[in-house]
């Protein structure tokens, strides 16, 4: 489970603007996409953990508190015993007590570990959720960067294609020419 919060926070920090200018240098919005897939897939996992670590709070609750239970019952029979002068019986009872006390202090413990463990998924969770948002919210302005950076390059080749055209040193491909670029500038 650590291994997959690592994993999870380092996606969660990684800069949206490297993302949009990777997506912009190879021309292409699926490597946007694919981090917005591979995080939704790791949402995914996270949601499965938490469900996990609350099944398992719930079942390490119960234990507690049945354990919990058991010390209380166990301290009332060691008092009946020194009432009824069953000294021998009370202090068997007691060593019983004491063991079951230091299960029931161990099981709270747990408790209190795996509710710690669950607010941490739970935050990362969060921090996931809104940036998963952030970036779907954003995928279409991505697109839009990647078509334009597209016909940006389109634009710049057809250019040196003029140039080339230009340079050829025929009169009527120069007036062509000539005639397309007033058209570009306007």
């Amino acid at each position: 489970m650590a291994s997959l919060l690592e994993k999870i926070q380092m996606l969660i920090s990684a800069d949206l603007n490297r993302l949009v200018d990777r997506a912009l240098s190879s021309n292409d919005p699926a490597i946007f996409q694919h981090h917005v897939r591979e995080l939704q897939s790791l949402q995914e996992q996270l949601t499965g953990q938490l469900a996990n670590v609350r099944a398992e709070i719930t079942e390490m609750r119960r234990r507690s508190d049945e354990q919990q239970a058991l010390v209380v019952q166990q301290d009332l029979e060691v008092d009946r015993l020194l009432q009824e002068n069953l000294h021998d019986d009370a202090i068997a009872a007691q060593e019983r007590l004491n063991r079951n006390r230091v299960i029931a202090g161990q099981s709270a413990a747990r408790v209190e570990q795996l509710e710690s463990e669950y607010t941490g998924l739970a935050d990362t969770k969060a921090q996931l959720d809104a940036r998963i948002d952030a970036l779907v919210r954003s995928e279409p302005e991505v697109k839009g960067l990647v078509g334009l950076n597209r016909a940006k390059k389109a634009t710049a080749e057809a250019q040196q294609s003029l140039e080339d055209l230009a340079g050829a040193g025929d009169p009527d491909v120069a007036r062509v020419v000539s005639s397309i670029r007033g058209r570009l500038a306007a």
